[in-house]
């Protein structure tokens, strides 16, 4: 009963027409109040999604007849940030990724930014926060905190003003506890009317959402500011390895799994599946609202990338514990992508218990293994060293979370950063035809 209660939660959480119903009460709302389409953007000096996310946020604000407040906000809550070390590394690398793909002004300077051209900046765009050119401030303030350019940020305080510290963290108090409330946990964030559009890549959702609502302005051009990145389907000879670091408890694991397979085979390449315990398994917090935002994100992926979702039945513990010991086995029997892709549609789209034997052995047999030889390999415990082993590679990339990707000298994380792992199979392939 306690199995079936959670899938109807799930399923109503993730829910499209729920979505669709939110939306219109928010919507009714708005008019009968006779508001703006109020957009509101969570801003950080330091974190580098937000040197792509403030100039978004002036096209966007070109483009749609919307009213915009930008809130200052601090460092993310330990509970949401697990892995504070690695984390800003990674952050950098990806956005100059994505800056390099949308054709935005930002460069990975190799190094964490000034700590005293950070704490000056937040008290300049909090100086701006309530004028018309705060946006503006954000910019100058980042290029000059990015490039570590004191005279830049000297320039932008003559221009923008500058608050005192102890404002500037009241503000950054502020801006965090509203964002809180709202039910996020991270900068360069943008919430509108119920829903979260966290860094460049799901800005698109915003723009259709205001397009569907009539706000685009006249001759607004129909092609997102950010499109959405997806893998080709090209293909070629480029040989070595793949490796994917899948967990069974997250739904963009779900997400990539089949494509980086398909990926991998269309490019000619190994695959190596180094599956982890999940975050919550490995003592990592996951707390509520990052855990809902991610389901709600998931479904929408799920939905652009026209792959069911919804009908879940969370593997958390036991579950996954079995679905590792099968997977370990089934990886020496060749059947390891069968498996896992088998087991992550059951969980994450079919309402699948892979606690009980009646759903293992479904998700088992479909994919190609014995049931009896399946069931005996739950009693092998040999999985957690693999686990664990996988794990430290992990961190020796540089990552930590999942799905994760590497190959040659890439290493990547997210569903989302498949198109890169692409582009250097396509890199590799072409060098080997040279």
């Amino acid at each position: 009963m306690r199995v079936w209660l959670r899938r109807q939660v799930y399923r109503a959480l993730t829910s499209s027409a729920r979505r669709e119903a939110r939306r219109k009460r928010a919507e009714a709302k708005r008019v009968r109040r006779n508001e703006p389409h109020r957009v509101h953007y969570f801003h950080r000096p330091g974190d580098p999604a937000c040197a792509l996310m403030a100039p978004l946020a002036v096209a966007l604000c070109e483009r749609f007849d919307i009213e915009l407040t930008v809130h200052l906000t601090g460092l993310p809550a330990a509970d949401v940030n697990p892995d504070p070390e690695r984390l800003p590394d990674c952050a950098r690398r990806d956005t100059a990724a994505l800056a390099r793909q949308f054709g935005l002004p930002f460069t990975d300077p190799g190094h964490a930014p000034d700590s005293a051209l950070e704490a000056r900046a937040a008290a300049i765009v909090t100086a701006a926060l309530n004028s018309r050119d705060v946006l503006q401030a954000a910019i100058a303030t980042d290029e000059a905190l990015w490039r570590r350019d004191d005279g830049a940020m000297a320039a932008a305080a003559a221009g923008f003003g500058e608050a005192s510290p102890e404002a500037a963290a009241n503000a950054a108090e502020q801006g965090s506890a509203l964002r809180d409330e709202l039910g996020h946990f991270q900068s360069a964030t943008l919430y509108y009317g119920g829903e979260w559009y966290w860094t460049a890549d799901r800005l698109h959702y915003l723009e259709a959402r205001l397009t569907d609502l009539g706000a685009a302005r006249a001759g607004t051009s129909t092609s997102p500011l950010a499109p959405p990145l997806l893998e080709s389907q090209a293909s070629g000879e480029s040989g070595g390895v793949l490796e994917v670091y899948p967990s069974l408890r997250s739904p963009y694991t779900y997400l990539a799994m089949e494509r980086a397979f398909a990926l991998a085979d269309r490019w000619q390449t190994q695959v190596e599946i180094r599956f982890v315990l999940p975050m919550v398994m490995r003592s990592l917090p996951v707390p509520r609202r990052k855990g809902q935002y991610f389901l709600l994100d998931a479904k929408r992926e799920a939905e652009r990338l026209g792959l069911p979702f919804g009908n879940i039945c969370d593997p958390l513990g036991p579950p996954t514990e079995r679905g590792l010991a099968v997977l370990h086995f089934a990886m020496g029997q060749d059947k390891g992508r069968e498996f896992l892709t088998s087991f992550l549609r059951g969980v994450w789209a079919e309402g699948v218990d892979a606690g009980s034997d009646h759903g293992l052995r479904l998700l088992v047999e479909r994919a190609g293994l014995d049931w009896a030889a399946a069931k005996a390999a739950l009693g092998d415990e040999s999985w957690r060293v693999v686990a664990e082993t996988n794990r430290e590679r992990l961190l020796e990339l540089g990552l930590w979370g999942v799905p994760s990707f590497h190959t040659g000298g890439l290493s990547v994380w997210g569903q989302d950063r498949l198109w890169r792992i692409e582009q250097a199979l396509s890199a590799r392939a072409e060098a080997n035809s040279s």
